[in-house]
């Protein structure tokens, strides 16, 4: 409990650091599309030029979209942590409030390349930041496919890994919070899972799978969520 209330501590410095920034929209590639469907076409190569055309586009500023891409980019910098140095230096241009998403994804990707990019990134932030982000390395990145579902922020978080990875351990990890006694966090999972099923036929099948395998009180949701996804355009 005290580990999930300090990844949930991290999780709530890593959003209040997002301070909200004036983006223009730009005319080009739909590149919250392309985040969207990353796991089935992995292409590393346009992960800079990806975060700008989401910078320029505004999309960290929509909701639920810090967390998302904050999950999808601890996922990317996890399997390619030989260009985490690289990519650090490329991102500079980002607004700030934009860099310190980048940050927040460094200590979520929890590879040893991640803490170092964190560390010469503390040396350069206002003290009280370098003082937090310095807990935060002392402490370790936590791996995505075992951080807990408490908050829809953390739902969010899955949902960015699994759509970097295709790894169904994030969406088992979704089902959980079908089983809280929260009913807001039950509802958006509900909700969610019904959503994302609609769009992703891999996660539909693997939630179809799972039927058999929850407890009543999921499998009842899980169900309605199926039919709800099915209903869908």
């Amino acid at each position: 409990m005290k580990h999930s209330k300090m990844i949930l501590s991290g999780m709530g410095l890593a959003l209040s650091l997002l301070l909200a920034s004036p983006v223009v929209a730009a005319p080009g590639r739909d590149w919250a599309q392309w985040l969207s469907h990353y796991y089935e076409n992995p292409q590393p190569e346009l992960v800079v030029k990806a975060v700008y055309g989401l910078s320029r586009a505004g999309y960290f500023e929509e909701a639920a979209q810090p967390a998302t891409a904050i999950g999808f980019l601890a996922a990317v910098f996890a399997e390619n942590p030989e260009k985490m140095a690289e990519w650090s230096r490329a991102f500079r241009d980002l607004p700030q409030a934009h860099q310190r998403l980048v940050a927040a994804a460094m200590w979520y990707s929890g590879v040893p390349a991640g803490a170092e990019q964190l560390r010469a990134k503390a040396r350069h932030s206002d003290p009280a930041v370098r003082v937090e982000m310095d807990r935060l390395i002392a402490m370790g990145g936590p791996a995505l496919r075992d951080t807990p579902v408490l908050s829809e922020s953390s739902m969010n978080l899955q949902w960015g890994a699994f759509v970097a990875t295709g790894n169904p351990q994030h969406i088992l990890n979704v089902l959980t919070a079908l089983g809280s006694d929260e009913p807001a966090l039950n509802s958006a999972a509900r909700l969610a899972l019904a959503e994302k099923a609609a769009l992703h036929t891999k996660v539909y099948a693997i939630c179809e799978a799972q039927l058999s395998q929850q407890p009543d009180k999921v499998k009842n949701q899980l169900s309605a969520a199926l039919v709800d996804a099915k209903s869908r355009p």
